[in-house]
């Protein structure tokens, strides 16, 4: 049950998405992009506040959170900067030339801390400061006005804020579009596994019909006798020719013979 607890409440810690406006969340969105990106000048401060006031939603809580983390933030760097920066000759010397005065790993974290300082001066830069609380209050300013607008349109009936997609709109039209032919696959799909037998059934009785051959009609044949009188001369010339070819060869060496 301990586990299980604390397990809930270090979620409940660093979690990101559930909450859509979060202060506490803010706070953290700002001081880890700070600490990222707060070497650029105007722009590192100015993404970090207007993301710390889109996640308030508030132009007040955007202003007072982006605040706090700055002075967080400038605070630890003050003190850092006089244990690093501090073997180089800070405060006595400007920053940077402490910075350039320290090698290795002191002299890294000492030209990252350089950055928060006004260049050739000691002095923390109070204007990203200022750059960070603006922006914001212009991210919760926006914020709120996106609630505004959508708040609007939902009222006036107009649905969505962005327009339906084209494929959408023709999907609604019942154009011929690649949902429309997805809908008829899946309705094709949708058959019973008794509606799948009964298909299969059909087919093997219908196949033997297929392969039993067709009984013919039967055929009636009429044979008619034909009885023709026939002269004696070709009744002789009709055996003559139904002799041998032959034979009249030899009946003209026997002929010869007899001569």
């Amino acid at each position: 049950m301990g586990k299980s607890t604390a397990g809930y409440r270090l979620k409940k810690a660093i979690d990101l998405d559930n909450e859509v406006y979060s202060t506490r969340m803010a706070f953290v969105f700002c001081l880890g992009i700070s600490l990222l990106i707060w070497w650029i000048p105007i722009i590192g401060p100015a993404v970090a506040g207007y993301v710390c006031g889109r996640k308030t939603g508030s132009m007040v809580k955007g202003l007072f959170c982006a605040l706090a983390a700055g002075i967080l933030l400038l605070a630890v760097v003050y003190g850092l900067s006089a244990l690093v920066l501090g073997h180089g000759g800070y405060p006595g010397v400007p920053a940077d030339e402490a910075a350039a005065s320290l090698t290795g790993i002191v002299g890294a974290t000492a030209s990252y801390l350089k950055t928060f300082f006004v260049a050739g001066t000691s002095n923390i830069d109070l204007m990203a400061l200022g750059v960070v609380t603006a922006f914001g209050g212009v991210g919760g300013i926006l914020s709120r006005q996106v609630r505004k607008e959508t708040a609007f349109l939902i009222s006036a009936g107009e649905g969505s804020i962005r327009p339906a997609a084209r494929s959408m709109q023709l999907y609604a039209m019942n154009k011929e579009i690649g949902f429309r032919a997805f809908d008829d696959c899946m309705a094709n799909q949708r058959m019973t596994t008794n509606e799948n037998k009964d298909i299969n059934a059909g087919r093997r009785e219908s196949e033997p019909e297929r392969a039993k051959p067709k009984e013919g009609k039967p055929v009636v044949t009429t044979v008619q006798t034909v009885t023709t009188t026939v002269s004696g001369n070709t009744a002789q010339t009709k055996s003559k020719e139904q002799r041998s070819p032959f034979s009249d060869i030899l009946n003209r060496s026997d002929h010869k013979k007899d001569e």
